[in-house]
């Protein structure tokens, strides 16, 4: 057979296998596991509530009254679990203090309990927070779960993960808290996944989104504020591709900088000068959506109060602390290291500081949402100084002197001196009657004037003499000559 013919032979052959294989039945398709195992199966948490709200009525006496309290949430969950485990996580959204409970927990807890209804497939929040509404607050309650799929699902490698998250607040005199949490519905989405360790779970199905605490912020200029970002369908640690970028507009801030705490981004910063400045907040997932939101910041410049750089104990001082009456976020504070001595949100401050505060130096502040103005005022609470011989003057009565002797006390019956000859032609003063006086005009009087009369001893010599003043307290004058 020559070359031609075999290779016309091997096109046949091979022609005669691709007909054999065209002939056979089709076969059923195995999907691969690689495929399986990446199908983002969903299984969502859906809350009743998004926003549980107490209010209450607290007097002045410190006794509460409960007007109104929506104690408990039910979150259900799709499709059925075995296995289930569950947990939330209680956020303070002012300070960032988080609580922790799961069914576990012990049922003391007064606060916050959490429980598993398998009936119902669902899970129950239930709170309490009345003992605790001394101020008004809000939280940010994250519920997290986890379970086995039933509904004719592998369960053998599979385990369904995922979170939700709604609203406590606590509302006391009608007073809104300082910093509202918005969730417009949304919620996270559970995602299938293998309970391997490497395995990362798909943040595609969940939408996605970023949600300040606060839309407005007002501060003192150049003070510190901070704002916290909520992250929704996605976590910060582990769904992002890089830490939220900042961009800032408007007039100029300083020190700005991003955290992430839990599933919040925390962005701290200083208030312009003048003005208003924005920051604008964006995200982007590991998917490659990217969520972005804006918050203001504006300076606000109020007048400057009067504040004494130096006080003395036992004296009532009232200090008007310039605060806007339209403004319920303000205060003024004095403080003795970090503990409050005296506060206001409105009117005027008097404060009386005790002898055991002698020496101290005391800080008098204004806020706004809990973010101080620059350049809090020092208070020093010196102790009284002694006597001061302010003048000897003449009298229509050659032979008689008066001299007049300041001295300072919180009462004008308090630390009263007295006066003595150290040496010269003159009898020991007499105290006159009805010339106790204040000082001065100024207010509250810690300085007062005291008259003594002094006469000449020997009319033959010279009416020249030395005095000095002494008060209760054992201070002294300087001496004083007459000529």
């Amino acid at each position: 057979m020559d070359q031609r013919q075999r290779r016309r032979v091997e096109i046949y052959f091979v022609l005669y296998l691709l007909a054999l294989v065209l002939l056979m039945p089709d076969g059923a398709s195995v999907p691969s596991t690689t495929d399986q195992s990446q199908t983002p199966l969903r299984i969502e948490l859906f809350p009743e509530r998004v926003r549980l709200t107490c209010e209450v009525k607290r007097d002045s006496s410190g006794a509460v009254r409960l007007l109104r309290l929506d104690s408990a949430n039910v979150i259900h969950y799709s499709p059925q679990l075995t296995n289930v485990t569950v947990r939330a996580v209680i956020e303070d959204v002012a300070s960032g203090q988080s609580l922790t409970i799961d069914e576990r927990s012990p049922s003391t807890r007064r606060f916050a309990s959490l429980r598993h209804d398998p009936s119902r497939s669902a899970f129950v929040f239930s709170w309490s927070p009345l003992a605790d509404a001394a101020l008004s607050k809000t939280f940010r309650v994250t519920v997290y779960a986890s379970g086995t799929p039933v509904n004719g699902v592998a369960t053998d490698a599979m385990q369904a993960v995922g979170s939700t998250q709604f609203v406590l607040m606590t509302v006391v005199n009608d007073q809104q808290p300082p910093q509202l949490v918005f969730l417009p519905g949304r919620r996270d989405t559970l995602v299938l996944r293998e309970s391997s360790p490497t395995s990362v779970p798909s943040a595609g199905a969940a939408e996605f989104w970023l949600e300040p605490a606060r839309d407005n912020i007002s501060s003192f200029a150049s003070a510190e504020w901070t704002n916290r970002i909520s992250i929704g369908g996605a976590d910060p640690q582990r769904d992002l591709l890089d830490l939220p970028s900042v961009r800032l507009g408007g007039e100029t801030m300083q020190d700005v900088s991003r955290t992430i705490d839990q599933r919040t981004l925390v962005v701290r910063g200083r208030a312009p000068r003048t003005g208003t400045a924005f920051v604008e907040v964006s995200a982007r997932r590991s998917d490659g959506r990217v969520a972005t939101t804006r918050f203001t910041v504006s300076a606000m410049n109020y007048a400057t109060p009067s504040v004494p750089d130096v006080v003395y104990p036992g004296v009532e001082y009232t200090i008007d602390p310039k605060l806007p009456a339209d403004r319920s976020d303000v205060r003024a504070v004095i403080r003795d290291g970090g503990r409050e001595i005296v506060s206001v949100d409105q009117g005027l401050i008097r404060v009386r500081f005790a002898a055991r505060d002698t020496g101290k130096t005391m800080l008098f502040e204004r806020s706004v949402n809990g973010s101080a103005e620059v350049g809090a005022q020092p208070l020093i609470v010196r102790p009284f100084p002694g006597p001061v011989i302010r003048e000897i003057r003449r009298d229509a009565d050659p032979n008689k002197r008066m001299v007049v002797v300041q001295f300072f006390s919180n009462e004008r019956g308090e630390n009263r001196p007295q006066l003595r000859v150290v040496d010269g032609n003159a009898t020991a003063p007499r105290k006159l009657s009805g010339y106790l006086r204040p000082a001065d005009n100024t207010r509250p009087v810690v300085a007062w004037v005291e008259v003594f009369e002094i006469t000449r001893r020997d009319a033959s010599k010279p009416f020249a003499f030395r005095v000095q003043a002494a008060d209760e307290r054992g201070k002294e004058s300087a001496i004083v000559s007459s000529d």
